[in-house]
């Protein structure tokens, strides 16, 4: 008479639904309580291991014995915690840094200020004409002057006269929007 075990492994190599229960009811709660020694959550062990069996649906498993069998399993949720912990981890550091960032409510609030002006600023800069929109664009990116000249290949002196125009005609067209003040904030 074979054991509950061995029926286990030729259903898993069938890949048949009833292997998949034997298993559940032969291993969820072995499994839960191991993952818990990684996971310091119940709920989230619980939560690693069922999406682990739902992972082997369909996958048809050809094991020697049990005892491949059980390396498989635990190798395998072991390895989910791992993953589980990884993830915790980054989000504890960016929530951390969200916090860290935003406490002040005030800070927050002008850095939306801050991006949505900037943001405006770039659909202004992106109405002129192409060689002050390039000059502009490459200011903002942080480029000297120098090296705006360079990259286009154009003189020093033809750059900053590009540049000059371009603040003229930024700083006509932002007053119109009541943002002229920003045009000294960004160039």
């Amino acid at each position: 008479m074979q054991s509950e075990q061995e029926i286990l492994l030729e259903h898993l190599a069938k890949d048949d639904d009833m292997a998949y229960t034997l298993l559940y009811k032969q291993f969820y709660v072995p499994m839960v309580l191991f993952a818990s020694q990684y996971i310091n959550n119940e709920e989230a062990s619980k939560d690693v291991v069922q999406e682990f069996f739902i992972s082997m649906l369909g996958q048809k498993k050809d094991f020697e014995n049990v005892t491949a069998l059980k390396v498989y399993l635990y190798h395998s949720v072991k390895n989910r915690c791992m993953n589980y912990i990884q993830h915790e981890q980054v989000k504890g550091r960016y929530e951390a840094f969200v916090l860290r960032e935003f406490d002040d409510v005030d800070l927050f609030w002008d850095r939306v200020l801050e991006e949505d002006i900037y943001a405006r600023v770039l659909e202004v800069v992106q109405e002129l004409p192409r060689q002050y929109r390039n000059v502009m664009m490459l200011s903002l990116d942080g480029y000297k002057i120098s090296e705006v000249a360079e990259k286009m290949g154009i003189s020093l002196e033809t750059a900053k006269e590009y540049k000059k125009e371009g603040k003229k005609r930024l700083s006509v067209r932002l007053r119109s929007l009541g943002l002229e003040l920003f045009i000294f904030i960004f160039f």
